[in-house]
C-alpha cells in the first residue's frame, strides 16, 4: 500500500553543489516513487534536501539505501508523514 514519506538528505557542499543534487535526483528518478514536493537549501559547507514522496516502504527504502552510497551524501533518512485528520462539527440549531 502506497504512503507518503518525508526524506531528508545532508550532503557535503565541498566541489560542485549542482552535480551532488543531480547525482541524488537520478538516484530518486530511478525509483518507483512519485515526488511531491522538493525543497534544496545550499549553505557554505551543507545541502539539505527535503523530499515529500509517495510510494511503497520498500521502495522508498531502495531509494534511501542508494542513495546513502552516494559519496557526496552525509546522512538520509526517512520517516512516515502522518495523515491529520479534519474533523467538522454540523449541528442544526
Amino acid at each position: 500500500m502506497e504512503s507518503d514519506f518525508s526524506i531528508e538528505i545532508i550532503m557535503s557542499n565541498e566541489i560542485n553543489q549542482f552535480d551532488a543534487v543531480v547525482r541524488a535526483m537520478n538516484v530518486i528518478r530511478r525509483g518507483k516513487v512519485t515526488i511531491r514536493h522538493v525543497v534544496i537549501d545550499m549553505s557554505d559547507s551543507v545541502i539539505k534536501v527535503s523530499i515529500r514522496a509517495r510510494g511503497e516502504e520498500d521502495e522508498v527504502r531502495w531509494v534511501c539505501n542508494k542513495l546513502d552510497k552516494l559519496y557526496d551524501v552525509v546522512n538520509v533518512k526517512y520517516m512516515p508523514e502522518e495523515v491529520h485528520m479534519n474533523k467538522m462539527v454540523v449541528s442544526n440549531g
